[in-house]
């Protein structure tokens, strides 16, 4: 099967933004006295309403907190560290690989468009994606496969023929769903979660050089939809 299309998740992906999430979450949980764990927060990642901190920060504590005033001051703290994030190891040299090779790269992210575009054109970025599918163009976000297929059919690509770029088990999930071979490339807050059966698993993109990740891809079949272990 050719490689025609590359599609990136964003969040973790392209860039680690969702570290600096647990970061600023964490600290609004010890402020109050408690630890956020890993697992209570990555059962929001890669999808949309997973996890609430606010919610389950109240329940632990038994009463509400001013979450007009917590949600504004961990806004602003996230965007301060987000934008000392750079692009995540071995994206950039996919990037290139893509265009020195004639392959079509795409966004496919459960965020919103707003929150995309910003960070893309921020980092100069932005006029590299043919086609970038959020949460605002679609019904349902990962783990439907729908965003993925939507990103396919607007640069008119076979799923067969896509490369999804994931670093959660909900975005996994979402490329298997859509008949496509799935690079997962967990952030290092994952390293260690359950991620479902995919076509090749890395610590960073930068593990292996392009031509020799595209060169393990080749023939191999998108991974089996594999529900999440109870």
């Amino acid at each position: 099967m050719p490689i025609t299309t590359f599609i990136f998740d964003f969040d973790g992906t392209i860039i680690d933004t969702e570290s600096q999430d647990f970061v600023v979450v964490q600290a609004m949980w010890q402020h109050f006295g408690h630890t956020l764990t890993l697992d209570e927060w990555r059962n929001g990642l890669g999808t949309v309403g997973g996890f609430d901190p606010y919610a389950a920060l109240e329940r632990r504590l038994g009463q509400s907190i001013d979450r007009e005033h917590w949600r504004a001051h961990n806004h602003a703290l996230f965007l301060e560290n987000c934008a000392r994030e750079s692009l995540r190891p071995g994206v950039a040299a996919l990037f290139a690989y893509a265009q020195a090779h004639n392959i079509t790269l795409s966004v496919g992210s459960s965020a919103d468009r707003a929150w995309v575009t910003r960070w893309l054109t921020q980092h100069g970025i932005r006029d590299l994606f043919r086609a970038v599918v959020t949460r605002d163009d679609v019904s349902q976000v990962k783990p439907s496969p729908e965003i993925f297929l939507k990103a396919a059919q607007q640069t008119a690509s076979d799923p067969r023929n896509c490369i999804v770029f994931e670093d959660s088990a909900h975005g996994a999930t979402a490329a298997a769903h859509a008949n496509m071979r799935c690079v997962a490339v967990p952030i290092p807050a994952l390293v260690d979660a359950w991620m479902p059966p995919v076509s090749v698993r890395l610590r960073t993109l930068a593990d292996l050089t392009p031509a020799e990740l595209v060169a393990q891809l080749h023939g191999l079949p998108a991974a089996p939809v594999a529900p999440h272990p109870a």
